[in-house]
């Protein structure tokens, strides 16, 4: 038996967040301390807008699913990111639980399917993920999931382009490379999610392309920025 699965039966799940909260807190505050962005007041003018769309799909859980997310904007919206300031989705969304107003939705947990607090808040980090390689800012965390879980039809981004995050375990975060700040605005209209970078200069809107090779229990896809690559993830299949 694997080490982490002993360590999943015999440490309590509370235990093992708050040593990776721990973990977490030490590496990017103490060690290699990182300049979060945080939501401030500023003056300059943000004339330029560089936007992606796309679709939320209707599910048993469609309701609970814009729930989550019109919270996660709720959190997010407006937070101005500084030359040099990185982006974190768990420094500005609090831990998906009931009490903070989150609500069951469907999830991958630990490769399964399942009801799970929180559930639909990934399409927000992935809408953000993929604005964030179109304007070619630097990807310092993100996480893949470890299943494909959709057919072709069912997609409402392509494979590869997501970004799962998981409270204390898993976060995107992004680095703005550029001289000027640059905002966030998300919003949800009906099905569709937008997601928009606002700058006072003007951002790029790089090509992004997923190239997917097929064996018989992995999909291995490779996400390039212009053509270049820039990030390779596996997927197992259900």
């Amino acid at each position: 038996m694997r080490s982490d699965i002993i360590m999943k039966k015999l440490i309590p799940a509370k235990t093992r967040l708050q040593y990776q909260l721990v973990k977490r807190y030490l590496r990017e505050h103490i060690l290699k301390p990182q300049q979060f962005a945080q939501h401030s007041a500023n003056s300059l003018t943000f004339n330029q807008k560089l936007s992606h769309y796309q679709e939320i799909k209707m599910s048993h859980s469609f309701a609970n699913k814009v729930h989550n997310i019109d919270l996660c904007l709720e959190h997010i919206n407006h937070i101005v990111i500084e030359p040099h300031q990185v982006f974190s989705f768990w420094q500005l969304v609090p831990k998906p639980v009931l009490k903070n107003g989150f609500k069951t939705g469907r999830n991958l947990v630990n490769g399964q399917l399942r009801e799970d607090v929180g559930g639909g808040i990934c399409q927000v980090s992935g809408i953000l993920y993929i604005n964030a390689l179109k304007a070619g800012l630097k990807i310092v965390e993100r996480h893949s999931h470890s299943i494909d879980i959709y057919q072709e039809h069912e997609r409402f981004t392509p494979l590869g382009s997501d970004a799962t995050v998981v409270y204390g375990y898993k976060d995107l975060q992004f680095q703005n490379i550029y001289h000027f700040p640059i905002q966030i605005m998300l919003k949800r209209l009906e099905q569709q999610l937008i997601c928009n970078f606002y700058s006072p200069e003007h951002l790029p809107d790089f090509e992004l392309s997923f190239k997917v090779d097929l064996t018989e229990q992995l999909k291995c896809v490779t996400t390039y920025v212009n053509e270049v690559e820039v990030a390779t993830n596996h997927y197992k299949t259900l």
